[in-house]
């Protein structure tokens, strides 16, 4: 299952889609070696082509393959799949992962296909694309929400609205839920409602035996566990998901712009206001550096509590802030605005990861604010995007749920949106903005994946109970995420 991401939004939030991350190897999709078949499966792709619903496409079909393989981070444009099949039924899955089994391919799931390594079309895997299974949303009378993993954030959201109900997700409009929920799901709800994988209730899995399980509390327990922020396309194709939601409410918005050069008051400030705040208020520091550098806070608050939370952030920064925007909107009207105004997303190629950090002190906020000018202005438009991980995100013990970050300060995506001629350039960025706060540093986020990179350091203590799991439900290694556990 692929994941999520996160870019400026334009407008007045900045359009910086809360959830975009990690490329490190890029546009020649050599990264993924390990996906490689063991097997020509050649003379069988007609019968599993006969047998589903859904359709296969192959290297040799022309425009259907190639628009087929295409994932949202265009540097992996130009990887070779072995075939992308579209399944438009359980049934389709099962006969496409025993299939793949027989042949010795791995498996890539596709949901949103936002995987910011762009795993869901590796080299020589089948991807199983999963945005043609029906169901949609459905919702119970207990206000429970059933969806198909490849239904957008935006369209979650929509359509639990008429109901006046929500679930807790990232902010980008088109990334799948499935992807965003098995690697976590930081967003703008995790103060008050938790991570999305916190609100999941069970989850339908083929296993790459080609068994069907329903995991849950009662069923399952350690594969449910590891459904929760272990990270999408390792341990099955999950077909369908269940979440508890939440009641919606009018809220306000607020954005205070700040000179570039106060970023670190910024980020202290930031870090003093939240950590008092109510757990109904969220807020983000966004730092951007180009040829319009900025620094600012976007906060959302229960709604005519705006006025008082420009204020306290104005107090708790001690700088004069350069702009200020405070409003009220409706559920949907934020969920919009937070997007940048969009419902959908447009594919770029882009180079990201991320760094999760046990404290947010002065020298933590220097070393940030280092590490985002030494991106050059000429490269284009480098940033930084900090979010909580306190609130209800992190009454859950680390050890309940595959997803270890919950006694943390911050999370920070570092994000470049490079010229082609820049992509090395973004690349060893990356790398020297890590370099910077590592000593502040405990990790990575799993939704933010960097190619190459250790499990270790996104799953920290609890990679070695997923590591157990991996071996218990995908003995053979046969789901490929880009992670080797």
């Amino acid at each position: 299952m692929t994941t999520n991401r996160s870019r400026p939004l334009d407008h007045e939030v900045s359009r910086q889609t809360f959830l975009r991350g990690a490329v490190g190897m890029l546009a020649t999709g050599a990264v993924f070696g390990t996906a490689r078949a063991a097997a020509d499966p050649t003379a069988g792709w007609g019968g599993l082509a006969s047998s589903i619903g859904g359709s296969v496409a192959l290297p040799g079909n022309g425009a259907q393959f190639s628009s087929g393989k295409q994932v949202f981070n265009s540097f992996y444009n130009n990887s070779n799949p072995a075939a992308v099949v579209t399944v438009s039924s359980q049934s389709d899955v099962q006969k496409a992962v025993s299939f793949a089994t027989a042949n010795g391919l791995k498996i890539a799931p596709r949901g949103g296909g936002h995987s910011y390594i762009g795993a869901s079309s590796a080299n020589g895997a089948m991807v199983i694309d999963l945005r043609k299974l029906p169901g949609g949303v459905n919702v119970d009378g207990a206000g429970n929400a059933t969806v198909t993993p490849a239904t957008t954030v935006y369209a979650v959201h929509q359509a639990l609205a008429g109901a006046g109900r929500a679930i807790p997700t990232a902010t980008y409009p088109s990334i799948g839920i499935g992807g965003l929920a098995l690697g976590g799901g930081v967003g703008a709800d995790c103060r008050h409602a938790g991570l999305t994988c916190d609100a999941l209730q069970s989850a339908t899995v083929v296993l790459p035996s080609g068994d069907v399980v329903t995991a849950s509390a009662n069923d399952h327990p350690d594969l449910f566990w590891a459904l929760r922020g272990g990270g999408g396309g390792n341990f099955g194709v999950t077909t369908s998901m269940t979440f508890a939601t939440f009641p919606t409410a009018d809220n306000d918005v607020v954005r205070l712009d700040f000179p570039p050069a106060s970023a670190v008051q910024v980020l202290v400030g930031w870090q003093s206001w939240l950590s008092a705040a109510d757990r109904n208020t969220w807020g983000i520091v966004d730092l951007s550096v180009g040829s319009q550098p900025n620094c600012h806070v976007l906060a959302t608050c229960p709604a005519g509590a705006g006025a008082g939370v420009v204020d306290a952030i104005k107090s708790a920064v001690g700088v004069a802030p350069t702009a200020v925007v405070n409003k009220t909107l409706s559920h949907m009207d934020l969920v919009t605005y937070l997007a940048g105004g969009s419902s959908t997303g447009s594919p770029v190629g882009f180079v990201a990861g991320s760094d999760v950090l046990s404290t947010l002190n002065s020298a933590a906020a220097k070393a940030i604010a280092t590490a985002i000018g030494q991106w050059p202005a000429s490269g284009g438009k480098a940033s930084v995007l900090v979010d909580p991980l306190d609130g209800a995100a992190g009454d859950v013990a680390p050890g309940d749920t595959a997803f270890p970050w919950r006694k943390q300060s911050a999370l920070l995506q570092w994000y470049v949106e490079p010229a082609g001629n820049q992509v090395s350039a973004a690349t060893q960025w990356l790398n020297s903005a890590h370099q910077a706060v590592q000593q502040f540093s405990v990790g990575g986020y799993v939704n933010y994946l960097e190619a190459n990179s250790s499990a270790a350091r996104y799953f920290g203590s609890n990679l070695s109970q997923l590591t157990a799991a991996r071996q218990k439900y995908d003995p053979n290694r046969v789901m490929y995420s880009g992670l080797n556990f």
